[in-house]
């Protein structure tokens, strides 16, 4: 006869609640644990952040700072990447990515990747679509490859200014097989748009320096051609004030002794009419260019318009110097800020004919 079904005995009540304990208490520990993995991730995270906003307040050249980026990056633990990636920049022309910054690439990586354009493989078709792109291994979306490649998985991370456009890219390599991970693609993110803000940053800077270089171009040409207009004014207006000194003396001493001696001569009423018109226009002619020439007789000193006096009266340099109980050294003064004075610029231009053909 089988012996009887026995039933085990529960445990007692103080064993069960025991192991509930204890499996709320590994609960408990796998979360804590978590949760300090979590912290350390942030705190890794941040710290790196802060040493990229670090790089990108130092006046160092873009390229080099790009540089430092790529291998803070590929350096950070939690990430788990492969120590490689690389930095590309879109130009003012568009449509092409142009490697800047790299680690971990080899020669041949680094020359097929010097410009990749926009839709070629993995890069490319992450800038033009200008969103994440994940890749777990090599597929059929690398269009380049070479012999010997290892295989590797993938992060293309777009680097989007504030107005939309596309301005680079960052591309991380991970070993083959290893997940996608939403934490990782949020932090790469961050990333790209703390990347985004330098470089825009720097655009503008070079932007204005260029502006500036330009703009200070600009003023020393201006400054250039005011210096040759004011040169050029002050030819014409010793030119001018030449010719006018030549009117004049030439109306003096070539013209007016003709028409003094014929109105002497016997004339009938109507040839005198036309002699008094002749004389009048001519008078008309010269006059504003004596009263110009005259104005410039008041700035004389008293000691200069004696000597100008008697140069009109045709005395030499030494005449004038006994008569003024002046040595000739004096009156040789005198002479040259008389010309200064009364504007003669020319040096081959008569005194003498010149303060003669100032009216009285």
């Amino acid at each position: 006869m089988p012996a009887p079904h026995r039933h085990p005995k529960p445990p007692p009540a103080g064993v069960s609640a025991l192991r509930r304990r204890v499996r709320q208490l590994e609960q408990e520990g796998r979360a804590v644990q978590g949760l300090v993995e979590e912290h350390r991730r942030c705190c890794q995270s941040q710290s790196l952040l802060s040493r990229l906003l670090t790089l990108s307040l130092e006046e160092a050249p873009l390229d080099d700072t790009l540089a430092r980026f790529i291998e803070a990056i590929t350096s950070l633990p939690w990430l788990a990447l492969a120590h490689k990636g690389a930095i590309f920049l879109v130009p003012e022309s568009g449509g092409v990515l142009e490697l800047k910054a790299q680690r971990g690439l080899g020669p041949a990586m680094a020359a097929q990747c010097a410009r990749v354009p926009f839709g070629r493989c993995l890069c490319g078709r992450a800038a033009a679509s200008g969103r994440l792109l994940f890749a777990e291994r090599v597929d059929e979306r690398h269009d380049w490859a070479y012999d010997g490649m290892p295989p590797h998985g993938h992060y293309c991370v777009p680097i989007v200014g504030g107005d939309g456009r596309v301005r680079g890219l960052v591309t991380l390599y991970l070993p083959e097989g290893r997940g996608r991970s939403a934490s990782a693609e949020e932090f790469l993110g961050g990333v790209a748009h703390t990347l985004a803000g330098i470089i825009e940053r720097r655009t503008i800077q070079a932007r204005l320096e260029q502006r500036s270089r330009e703009l200070e171009a600009g003023r020393r040409d201006l400054e250039e051609a005011n210096i040759a207009l004011g040169v050029l004014l002050k030819q014409m207006d010793r030119e001018k004030r030449s010719l006018e000194e030549q009117i004049v003396r030439n109306v003096r001493e070539t013209v007016q002794p003709y028409v003094r001696a014929l109105g002497a001569s016997a004339l009938n009423d109507r040839q005198r009419a036309c002699l008094g018109v002749l004389e009048s226009r001519i008078d008309a002619l010269v006059a504003p260019l004596s009263r110009r020439l005259a104005a410039s007789l008041h700035t004389l000193s008293p000691g200069e318009a004696r000597v100008a006096q008697l140069i009109m009266e045709g005395r030499r340099t030494k005449e004038i110097a006994a008569l003024l109980n002046l040595s000739p050294k004096t009156i040789e003064v005198h002479r040259r800020n008389i010309r200064r004075k009364v504007g003669i610029r020319n040096a081959k231009t008569n005194l003498r004919a010149f303060l003669l053909s100032c009216p009285e």
